[in-house]
Formats: C-alpha cells, structure tokens, sequence
C-alpha cells in the first residue's frame, strides 16, 4: 500500500557494515501493524552487502529510500536522513535494533495521548538472562532520572524528534565524539522543547558491543550496583564493590557520564528523597 500523504514518522537508520542485523530491523518494519511511515537509510559506504539486502526490501516497504554518505559519522548520517525526511516525526534507529509488530502504532497512540516534541522509548534488552534484563531496567531509570533532574538523555538507538524543530535544534553535532544523543535532546531542552521518555511500547537494544569488547560482564555488574545506589539498598562493598567502583565507571562510558550527574544531585538531600521514591515505583514497573 502506497502513500498519498505525508508519512507520520520517518524511520531514520545510519548503517555501517550492517549486513546482518540491517535486515532483521527491515523485517521488523515491514510487519508493523500500521504503514504510516517511511523507511530513510544512509549507508556509509559499507564493504559489506548492507545496501544489497536493504534494496530487497523495496517490495516490502514502498516507502524505502536508501542513500550513500560520503562520511562515515553517525550524526552526519542522521542529520542527511532528516533532510529528506517527510514524515512528521523523525525516528533515529541503530541498525541493530529490533521493534515488536506494533511498535510504531503504539508510540502514536502515545504521542496523541501526550504530544512530545523529543522522546526516547524505554528499552528491553536481546536476550532473556536475568543480567540482561538488569543493564536493561538500568538504562531504563537513567534516563529518567536525568529527566527528572531537568537534564534530559537518551542513548542513540532510538531518539524521536518532530520534524519541524529539528533544525531549530540544530541537528546532531558531528563534532561531538561520544554522548552525541545526549547532547541532542538536552540542547533541545533548554531551547524550550518539550522531552519525556515513553516507557511503552519498547524497542529492543543490542548488546552486541559490548559482547564483543568484553564489557558486558562488567555492565551487568555496575547496573546491579547502581540499582541498588539510586533506590538506598545496601551495598556489601567488601563482596560487591572491592575497588570503590572507579574502575567501573572507566570501563563503561555508556551510563558514567549519567552516574556523575545523577551521583552529583542525590547530594540535595530533599530532592533525593522524592527522586528515590520516584524510582522505587519505576522499578517496581519494570519488576511487574
């Protein structure tokens, strides 16, 4: 079924290299339960067949438009697939994501319930374990609780944006090495546009990197850690944080910068107290 309106997302996806998992976000799309989007993808020049079996999706997803970047930089990706978006949200996706069939239909209704003009959507992790599932539940209340801090974050697998503020936002910066989708929804915050973190529907987040850095073990532990920080349970530092916990925050860049900020307000001792019950009730939901 074509189109003959605008769309009311643009699914944005920078690639790279992403033969393998590019495909099953494709599927993904391609099963949602409402067709009201299109589909941008912006390909770094990969040396794989990334665009090859994106292209095979044409059929599937009439709404496809795949195009070539001469930059490999994930915010330059992003910000050319914006230019040629036409929906009314932009919805920036990693390439190894993964979205249930009612994805899209489901942040609608969520977006007609509470217009928002920047948003980021609770995650559920790609594996059943119960390690996963806790670095889930703590990417989840990080970035509430920057918001309630009134310091917006988001992790870059999925930002959403109206497409009639993004240039007034500026775009992604390419300059900005590291945080880069952090740095996005905050500047848009205080420019005064609305920010809120959609817990339902989730997408799923990829783990892949940080199996193959080796990192996942360590995340898993500094999530059960920080869990248990932010919510006041008691911490066996003799058995469970040996060295203080600094060689943690070093070794996994994703959450640190976030710990430091929410570390640095839990020092007010009235607004820690109405942060911890706010976060005790998330976990509580995420627990349910």
């Amino acid at each position: 079924m074509t189109l003959t309106r605008k769309p009311f997302f643009s699914v944005i996806i920078p690639a790279l290299n992403e033969e393998k998992y590019l495909p099953l976000l494709l599927a993904d799309l391609a099963k949602q339960t409402t067709r009201d989007f299109e589909v941008i993808i912006i390909d770094g020049n990969s040396k794989d067949k990334t665009v090859a079996k994106a292209k095979l999706f044409k059929n599937k997803l009439p709404l496809l438009t795949i195009l070539s970047s001469p930059v490999r930089n994930v915010s330059v990706q992003r910000n050319q697939g914006a230019t040629k978006a036409t929906g009314r949200y932009l919805l920036f996706n990693d390439a190894d994501n993964r979205l249930p069939e009612y994805f899209l239909e489901g942040l609608r209704y969520q977006l007609h319930v509470k217009p928002l003009d920047l948003f980021t959507n609770w995650l559920n992790p790609d594996s059943t374990t119960a390690s996963d599932k806790a670095v889930a539940s703590y990417m989840n209340i990080m970035v509430e609780t920057a918001s309630l801090l009134n310091q917006p974050a988001a992790y870059g697998a999925l930002i959403g944006c109206r497409k009639n503020i993004f240039n007034k936002i500026g775009g992604f910066n390419r300059e900005v090495g590291f945080a880069e989708d952090t740095e996005f929804v905050n500047r848009g915050h205080h420019k005064g546009f609305t920010f809120g973190v959609i817990r339902e529907p989730r997408f799923v987040y990829s783990f892949r990197r940080f199996r193959k850095m080796g990192k996942l073990k360590m995340l898993q532990k500094y999530a059960v850690l920080n869990l248990k920080f932010l919510t006041n349970q008691k911490v066996d530092q003799k058995k469970e944080y040996p060295m203080g916990g600094g060689y943690l925050e070093e070794e996994t860049r994703i959450t640190s910068d976030l710990t430091k900020l929410i570390r640095s307000a839990f020092k007010k001792g009235a607004k820690k107290t109405k942060i911890t019950d706010r976060l005790r009730a998330l976990l509580s939901l995420e627990e349910s």
